[in-house]
């Protein structure tokens, strides 16, 4: 929703993230990789010269990334994490890894599990129309990133 803010070596950093979260569980389904193709696609990354960074090389490569930056970048995992309706162990270990890198709160990362429980309750809900839904939505994560 907001990786437009990223630079490219933030982007990479995130892709390589985003690979790490989806091998945590030691499974790398095909939907975890068009996933990523499109992460990749749309931060305009050349995707055939890309390589995967450890964990720990991500976080390395955003150690000086802003506040605003790196809480963007928490949300889109905690997004990619809820996915399919619930945590895994291994996935609420890697974000609580990461929040503690980030110096993300437990309050803030609580408070992003709760937006995307709000997504899911919006979008299964259907009084109002997708594009009130999504501005919404929308205003709502941009408050709590830059909270």
């Amino acid at each position: 929703m907001f990786l437009k803010e990223l630079n490219k070596k933030e982007a990479a950093a995130f892709v390589s993230l985003i690979e790490n979260l989806a091998k945590a569980d030691n499974v790398y389904a095909e939907c975890e990789k068009a996933l990523i193709d499109s992460y990749v696609e749309e931060l305009s990354l050349a995707s055939e010269n890309r390589i995967t960074l450890t964990f720990e090389a991500s976080v390395k490569e955003l150690k000086e990334a802003s506040s605003k930056i790196k809480n963007i970048i928490y949300f889109e995992l905690v997004g990619v994490a809820l996915l399919d309706g619930a945590y895994e162990e291994n996935e609420i270990e890697f974000l609580n890894n990461l929040a503690g890198s980030f110096n993300i709160s437990s309050d803030k990362q609580t408070a992003y599990v709760d937006y995307f429980k709000k997504v899911k309750t919006a979008y299964d809900n259907d009084i109002v129309d997708a594009e009130t839904k999504i501005a919404v939505l929308e205003a709502s994560a941009l408050k709590l990133i830059e909270e």
